[in-house]
């Protein structure tokens, strides 16, 4: 084999080593984004699910759903909201009102990316801001409920290890 010859078979076996490190690099990000867009999935069904479970519930334990009231003052201290005598954290099947799971903590286990951890949080706001707590009680409460696992990537900050999903809702007096 003359000299040219050798130099053309190097030439093309460093091309096809570039080929296949190029092709394993495309379907390793392919897998990454794949695997970010299936937890991503994952916690937004889970958040969706509470804040369902959440939504059939009255809106407050002193007032139920379906009396007509004049006065949001009627409604359970903003300062008040959490949990009732006798319901036990972690018990959600006890809660009756929406501000029962104020506080509320969980975790679901998934066969493919083991737990995701649920927090919830509970307050009212008013229509002209509800983006913000009123320290008041008001016809509105906003119903927020944070998911976070360990394979949750920050889209902004790829270094970040972990950052939550959050889902809320708003939940009006009917």
């Amino acid at each position: 084999m003359s000299s040219g010859q050798m130099l053309f078979v190097i030439g093309s076996m460093i091309l096809l080593a570039k080929l296949a490190v190029s092709t394993n690099t495309f379907f390793a990000d392919n897998e990454t984004v794949l695997h970010q867009a299936e937890t991503i999935t994952t916690a937004t069904s889970i958040g969706q699910s509470v804040l369902e479970k959440i939504g059939v519930r009255q809106y407050d334990n002193n007032y139920p759903n379906g009396n007509d009231t004049l006065s949001s003052s009627v409604f359970v201290p903003a300062m008040n909201l959490g949990r009732d005598v006798g319901e036990v954290a972690g018990k959600d099947t006890m809660f009756n009102d929406i501000d029962d799971f104020r506080g509320f903590r969980d975790s679901v286990a998934t066969p493919r990316f083991g737990k995701f951890y649920v927090d919830c949080s509970v307050c009212y706001v008013a229509e002209t801001s509800p983006f913000d707590s009123s320290g008041v009680q008001t016809y509105l409460k906003k119903v927020e409920v944070t998911v976070s696992n360990s394979y949750l990537i920050d889209p902004t900050n790829p270094l970040r290890l972990s950052s939550p999903l959050r889902v809320s809702r708003l939940i009006a007096y009917d």
